[in-house]
């Protein structure tokens, strides 16, 4: 139950990390078609370099203003798209590598499946040799015959699966002709 609790975790916790990934990359690329979109709409304000905006600044007209303040801005736009940019690339990398990670916790979650269904399969086996071996003992309790205690005892000591050193401890103990 614990594996499978677990694996569940770890699915959901990929699956939110990459949900949140896609959200941040639309949301960075609607900011930067939006900031593109606005650096289309303005015009260039000087077309000869930075001497005209020098020279846009030194002047007092209250008609080069907007142009002054155009130029910043577009400036800051630029430099806006390019750490957009850089933003987008951190994210799609980093999308990249969660998709990576994906794959391996894919992998454990089927292989902690199986070993779940393993362990299932066992702790099966051991309560049903365990009733038998309490039915047998049962049995080998209540008869007072010896051929068929020897039957019994044989199959107790199949159900039990002692090594051979049990096995020559066990014989020696017993009687001659007990284990046949």
């Amino acid at each position: 139950k614990q594996w499978y609790q677990r694996r569940v975790r770890v699915q959901e916790s990929g699956n939110r990390a990459r949900a949140r990934a896609h959200e941040l990359l639309q949301e960075r690329e609607a900011e930067i078609t939006e900031l593109k979109e606005r650096l289309e709409n303005k015009k260039r304000p000087c077309s000869r370099g930075d001497g005209a905006f020098n020279e846009l600044l030194s002047s007092s007209d209250d008609a080069t203003r907007p142009l002054i303040f155009y130029k910043q801005q577009h400036e800051y736009l630029l430099e806006e798209v390019g750490r957009m940019k850089g933003v987008r690339e951190t994210l799609e990398q980093s999308l990249r590598e969660k998709e990576r990670n994906e794959h391996v916790y894919v992998s454990e979650i089927a292989q902690l499946g199986q070993e779940n269904r393993r362990l299932a399969r066992n702790r099966s086996r051991e309560s049903a040799n365990m009733e038998y071996l309490k039915n047998v003992m049962v049995r080998y309790l209540i008869l007072a015959n010896g051929s068929e205690r020897r039957q019994v005892l044989s199959a107790i000591l199949t159900v039990l699966q002692l090594t051979a050193d049990e096995m020559q401890q066990v014989k020696h103990k017993l009687s001659p002709g007990w284990l046949g």
